[in-house]
């Protein structure tokens, strides 16, 4: 009879241990959502000053690359005022030409590349919805007992699918990807929403605690802080070599005022390659002006929203 009874005990035991989750699974990670949501807030806060700093400043070098531009006008308009001058000294400043000819092909690798992120940069900005997402995502799961249970039962199945479709229904267009359920009593489950990794747990798994949050870049979801250091690094390169730029054609026409006129007859060829440096030079400056003001506009945009 004892041993019978003992067989029995052994039995409930087994299939207690087997159940999808405790009782009290769903409270317990209703309150990891909770202090998940907790430590969201304070990163929010953080992560909002820290990329509106960032704009301001890469808003301010855009000022500041508009200006360069500016000041490369009347450089430009002296060049053309003086083409049958340049024309006439074209050997005495040959290495001036090749040496604005270089400057002219630096400054205009970095603005195709500024030109070429721009949109990656908008597109990311306005889709980075990582800590709304998981704001709604993790308030969803504190104030529905109802849903906390379906989560537990559905990390319990490793059914990543259902898991999935539950955080995701709490903001519209979410990226969620689940991406770990550890085996064991309680729920725990990892999962990212843009670049954001969260981990929940009944049972204090996450790194020892009930929840925990990082930061990882995304291929599906582009980091709009790192795009935002990358182009505040060339702009910061495109102000350098378009002063640069500026001073190689004032050393150009400091050079057309001491150069001899030369007693060949002008070579064509030559001077068609100095009236396509001279237009070169324009579209350069038009084309600063105007990445100056996409980089001007994206970072208010992203300051108003931050």
């Amino acid at each position: 009879m004892r041993r019978n009874g003992f067989l029995l005990g052994l039995l409930g035991l087994l299939v207690w241990s087997a159940m999808p989750a405790h009782a009290d699974t769903p409270d317990a990670l209703r309150d990891a959502a909770a202090a998940a949501l907790q430590k969201l807030d304070q990163f929010a806060v953080k992560e909002s000053a820290r990329v509106k700093d960032a704009a301001r400043a890469t808003r301010d070098l855009g000022v500041q690359l508009n200006s360069v531009a500016a000041q490369s006008a009347p450089l430009n308009d002296q060049l053309k005022n003086r083409k049958s001058e340049l024309e006439d000294k074209i050997d005495a400043i040959e290495e001036q030409v090749q040496k604005l000819k270089v400057q002219a092909d630096k400054l205009d690798a970095i603005l195709r590349k500024i030109t070429e992120l721009m949109p990656k940069f908008m597109n990311a900005a306005a889709n980075d919805q990582g800590i709304e997402a998981s704001q709604h995502i993790l308030a969803s799961i504190v104030q529905d007992q109802t849903k906390a249970a379906r989560l537990a039962d559905a990390i319990a199945q490793r059914n990543s699918d259902e898991v999935g479709s539950l955080l995701r229904h709490a903001f519209e267009g979410a990226r969620v990807q689940v991406s770990a359920m550890p085996e064991g009593q309680g729920a725990t489950v990892n999962f990212r929403v843009g670049s954001l990794v969260h981990c929940l747990s009944a049972n204090k798994r996450c790194r020892g605690s009930p929840s925990s949050l990082g930061k990882s870049a995304s291929r599906d979801a582009p980091d709009t802080e790192a795009l935002l250091k990358q182009l505040q690094s060339l702009l910061v390169a495109a102000n350098r070599e378009a002063a640069a730029c500026n001073k190689r054609v004032g050393d150009l026409l400091s050079k057309l005022d001491t150069a001899q006129r030369g007693s060949a007859p002008i070579d064509v060829d030559r001077a068609a390659d100095l009236q396509r440096l001279m237009g070169r030079l324009s579209t350069l400056q038009s084309t600063a002006s105007q990445v100056s003001r996409d980089a001007t506009a994206a970072m208010d945009r992203v300051v108003a929203r931050s």
